[in-house]
């Protein structure tokens, strides 16, 4: 089993090898994913209002993984450069259970090298910015 993550990116806040990236979600297939892409760019504000573009990459699944799956971790590490944006982004497969996620998180402390860090858990199939964003 596979799992797909939608990221949109705000096309006029990215620069050189940075993007402006939202999580969208995490969805059990790569249809749900882009009929998810496709609304937000018709009715989410934000996403309908500025050039974004968006990705669906596919995950692989750590631990036990079947039809009942409702959620899982993903481990992130990141930088911040002097615009105060996250870069040198890493991240982890999706994590089944949130033990085998923490364990994992302090063996990638010990492996990246990275100022933050954050261990989020996703609702598979559930849009994250249903309320979607507005420039300040």
């Amino acid at each position: 089993m596979k799992l797909y993550k939608l990221t949109f990116y705000d096309l006029e806040l990215s620069y050189d090898d940075y993007k402006e990236g939202f999580v969208i979600g995490i969805f059990s297939s790569f249809s749900k994913a882009e009929q998810t892409a496709k609304y937000c760019l018709r009715n989410v504000e934000g996403f309908k209002d500025y050039p974004c573009d968006y990705q669906i990459e596919i995950k692989d699944i750590i631990g036990t993984a079947d039809t009942n799956l409702k959620e899982i971790y993903i481990i992130e590490g990141w930088n911040i450069n002097e615009n105060l944006d996250e870069t040198d982004i890493i991240e982890s497969d999706c994590f089944t259970d949130k033990k085998s996620a923490e364990c994992e998180l302090e063996n990638m402390k010990q492996k990246y090298s990275r100022c933050e860090w954050a261990l989020n858990k996703y609702a598979i199939d559930e849009c994250e910015w249903t309320d979607g964003f507005v420039r300040v």
